[in-house]
């Protein structure tokens, strides 16, 4: 399902054009793509589900989603490049100027500052993993090098009954 959500959203963009909208309908549902300049822009819905995806085509950045938790640090200069929104959680890609070890670092001391618990971690060239954990909830990070700086990906599930 989710490939063919994939390949409809790429038909959609190709479809939509510049500063345009198209809404495309199927048997899982219906998919709005809208490209407004840089950026693009995916709202899927479904039966049981909602999924928005912003994308950034410059480095100006999208927003984060509304329902980020303001308990998760965010690396201050920051670009939103990727932000998804699904009934499973939250996910969002940041570009930052700091270095894998130095974005690592950050993000480890202020999860711990705001009252999250780190569970595990895992480094390697080019790579690191963290996961934490604050009641019920949890949050993964994985930072890579790129050009200039990291990228970080951001995950928060949704809450755990």
């Amino acid at each position: 399902m989710k490939k063919s959500l994939i390949a409809l959203c790429v038909f959609a963009v190709l479809a939509a054009g510049c500063g345009k909208e198209q809404t495309t309908s199927t048997s899982v549902g219906d998919v709005k793509v809208t490209k407004k300049g840089d950026n693009i822009t995916f709202e899927m819905k479904g039966k049981d589900e909602k999924t928005n995806v912003s994308i950034a085509g410059s480095d100006k950045g999208v927003a984060l989603p509304e329902k980020f938790p303001s308990d998760v640090p965010v690396m201050p200069g920051a670009i939103v490049k990727v932000a998804m929104t699904t009934g499973e959680g939250i996910s969002v890609q940041f570009s930052v100027k700091a270095n894998q070890a130095d974005a690592v670092k950050f993000y480890e001391e202020n999860l711990k500052a705001k009252g999250w618990t780190i569970e595990a971690t895992m480094n390697s060239a080019g790579s690191s993993m963290m996961s934490a954990k604050k009641g019920n909830r949890e949050c993964v990070l994985n930072v890579v090098t790129e050009s200039g700086g990291s990228l970080v990906q951001v995950m928060v599930p949704s809450e755990k009954s």
